[in-house]
């Protein structure tokens, strides 16, 4: 018998012969989405899950994430959430081998020939081709942390610290031989100052240097090579989302839970 359903699987293998690259610009990127919350991080190197609670793990691993090149043992998970002045991403890291000699704590240096995290985001959402160029760094770019605090970035950050006039401030630190963990606040005005509902593009990455001898791979969130690092297109979708709230108690003394918590709690046991 020749269904409905029939029917529409046909049309869809004749639209994938007739337009493939249709089909392809229709498929969904990679999306998360961050809560907004009311209680900031406390940005000192150290993920306190009391405090990331409401942010969804995720988990990236040499299986699961996007190698823009090389291929190592390195894998990560990683935190996005924000206020109404600050998107916050965090990151806990598992590395058999943790090395910081190519660039000294602090601004400059060559971060990427070193254990890092690098952070990107596409705050007009065009999905331009390459991220570094003049016109696209006004709305983003790469904000990039060393396990030693070595500091790089590249777009319109004109301070780096702590205070409330700061656009980037961000701490690393060594947990073990073969752990550290990042923490990281970014001025939402860098990225064209997005709001509930907005949508930018976002990326996450990690350097891995073996062996001390300078980069040896580059795992990403999500993307297809080569230069993922530069390609926006390439990145996943960022959504800012709704407020994390919980009620204090329900008329039966029990926690109300919001659909958003659910939701991150069914992400996480996956």
């Amino acid at each position: 018998m020749f269904t409905a359903k029939k029917m529409i699987l046909l049309l869809v293998l004749a639209a994938m012969m007739v337009c493939p690259h249709i089909l392809m610009s229709a498929m969904a990127v990679d999306t998360l989405e961050a809560p907004m919350v009311q209680n900031a991080p406390v940005i000192d190197g150290t993920v306190d899950e009391s405090e990331w609670k409401p942010a969804v793990m995720t988990e990236v691993t040499p299986k699961t994430g996007s190698w823009d090149f090389g291929e190592t043992e390195v894998s990560y998970v990683f935190y996005v959430m924000y206020d109404k002045n600050w998107l916050y991403v965090a990151a806990k890291l598992t590395d058999d081998d943790i090395q910081i000699d190519s660039a000294p704590e602090g601004i400059g240096g060559n971060t990427w020939q070193d254990d890092s995290i690098e952070i990107f985001v596409d705050g007009n959402h065009n999905r331009a081709a390459d991220a570094f160029d003049a016109a696209e760094t006004p709305f983003g770019g790469q904000h990039v942390i060393t396990a030693n605090n070595a500091i790089r970035f590249t777009d319109g950050v004109k301070n780096f610290g702590d205070g409330p006039g700061d656009d980037y401030y961000a701490v690393a630190d060594i947990k073990d031989d073969n752990h550290w963990e990042m923490e990281a606040r970014m001025n939402l005005a860098l990225f064209d100052s997005p709001k509930q509902g907005d949508v930018v593009g976002f990326n996450i990455s990690t350097n891995d240097d073996d062996g001390g001898d300078g980069e040896e791979a580059a795992l990403f969130w999500t993307g297809e090579p080569p230069n993922i690092y530069s390609n926006e297109a390439a990145w996943g979708d960022l959504v800012f989302g709704a407020p994390y709230a919980v009620s204090p108690t329900s008329p039966a003394g029990k926690l109300v839970v919001t659909w958003g918590q659910m939701k991150a709690k069914m992400q996480n046991s996956r």
